[in-house]
This record gives structure tokens, sequence and C-alpha cells, in this order.
């Protein structure tokens, strides 16, 4: 996906010149993906980095992916997974005794230091920023729901501000508020999505553990670091190495590694990267 937006908060420039903010969820322990789209990202010139959850479950490193977050997300969003590897949550809930995610878990806990998981602890499901609403799950229920097409339109009910962001599902998805409910909104790559008007809800999908595709593993690889792998909103328009080199990067990020990012300041149309 890729989308651009121009955001205008409480009459005045929420950032003031147009900072780009990149945008991303679920990656799941998985530390070479998430330093593949904080690559892609930098590359790109983003500043400010936001996480919509679920750092930990179901990867190898999460004490990597906890630290790079901690240390680079301005916004950090706890998940599911994430309560669980801190005892807040019965690991029961996420998984059968004995099985690969329910064990990751566990080895989260064990490897973990005493102040990230504290810090994990002090992290929140939900968070409202520069006039955009961040959940994990949705609206209704910031850790637990799985926003889709069948509740989308609730869900934008339920949304405040004129943009919202969700994680959770490893899906990336836009819908936007109608009179009927939601309108989904259809994905291709390279192709703006104007979201200037009206209320948004948006997934930017996952960074680790992707959603399985039909066209099988490595075939779906591939169409997901083309299609789905980078919003991107801006102010300035950016350098010819930069859109150049965006592509290779994100097939290097593949495994439907995704995040989105914008400028905030007067609200406009969208063009892509």
């Amino acid at each position: 996906m890729r989308v651009a937006r121009r955001i205008w908060s409480e009459g005045r420039g929420a950032y003031g010149g147009g900072m780009l903010v990149g945008v991303f969820g679920d990656s799941h322990a998985h530390a070479e993906a998430l330093d593949a789209v904080i690559g892609a990202a930098e590359a790109c010139g983003v500043e400010e980095l936001w996480s919509l959850g679920d750092m930990v479950g179901g990867g190898p490193d999460p004490e990597r992916v906890v630290g790079r977050t901690r240390e680079r997300c301005r916004v950090a969003l706890v998940g599911n997974h994430d309560y669980g590897a801190t005892g807040s949550v019965d690991l029961v809930r996420l998984g059968e005794p004995g099985s690969p995610g329910l064990r990751s878990l566990e080895l989260a806990r064990e490897r973990l230091s005493g102040a990230d998981l504290e810090w994990l602890r002090s992290r929140k499901p939900a968070a409202r920023r520069a006039g955009v609403q961040c959940w994990h799950g949705g609206p209704r229920n910031a850790v637990w729901e799985y926003v889709g097409s069948s509740n989308a339109g609730a869900c934008l009910a339920a949304q405040r501000a004129e943009l919202g962001l969700v994680g959770h599902t490893h899906v990336p998805a836009a819908w936007q508020q109608t009179r009927r409910g939601a309108l989904p909104a259809k994905i291709r790559s390279g192709v703006p999505l104007d979201i200037s008007t009206g209320k948004w809800l948006l997934n930017p999908g996952a960074v680790g553990a992707p959603v399985p595709s039909r066209l099988g593993w490595w075939d779906g690889l591939q169409v997901q670091a083309a299609d789905g792998a980078f919003w991107q909103e801006r102010l300035r328009r950016p350098s010819r190495q930069c859109s150049a080199r965006l592509p290779r990067l994100l097939r290097r990020a593949a495994n439907g590694k995704r995040w989105l990012a914008w400028d905030f300041t007067t609200r406009r149309g969208l063009r892509s990267v």
C-alpha cells in the first residue's frame, strides 16, 4: 500500500513543518524483519516511528525487537502477545500448551531483562497523537478486537478521530466511513490511495509473521513485498535516489513487512512515492 495524507490538527500543523512519521505493527520478535523496515523508513527520511504492538511472540529475537522498539519508537503500543510475555495475560489465551507460539512467549519471559519487562508493563494498547488514534486491536477493544470487513463500520462509528490506525490482524486494509457503514478501499501497488477527506481506519499489516498467501509461500513473499509494503505520505518531494532505492529495500524487507508514513501539515490530496 502507498498512501499519502496531509493532516491539520487543532488549527495548526501538528509538527509545524512536515515531519515524516512511519507506522508499523506486529513485529513478533523478528528482529531482521524489523531492521529491514526501519532501514527502508530511514532511507526515505522518516523522522519518527510508531509501533502498534505485538513486539514479541513467534520469532527468535524478543530482546532485540523490544530493544529496537524502545530505542526508536516515539509511540509504542502493547499488544496481546506482549501482555502474555509480561505475565499480564494467561498464556493459555494465546495458544495450546506446548505449541511453538506459546513456547516463544515463555522464552521471551526468560530472555527479556527486568528493565524491558517493566517497560512493556508500562505500555498501553491505545494512544492518541497529533489527532490520530492508534490501537493494537480496535476502537472497541484495544487489545483483542480484530478489525475486518464485518465490523469495520462499527469500529469507525466508535472512532473519534478522522484517522485511526490498527494492527493485530496482520492484513493490510483501509476503510472509509459511509452512511451505511464502511467502504473498503482497493489497495493496488503504486496507486495512490486518497484519504484526504472523511474518516478512515487503516491497518499497515505485519512486520513479522505475515498471513500465508494463497499464491504459495515464496511467490507470496514477492507479491507482499511489492503490493502493500509501503505507505508514504510526504510534504516534500523525495529525492530520486530515495525513490529508486525504495523498491529494492522493500524486496529485502519481504515477508509481508509493512509500514506507513505521512506528514503532518495542511490537509490535501495524496500522492505516492
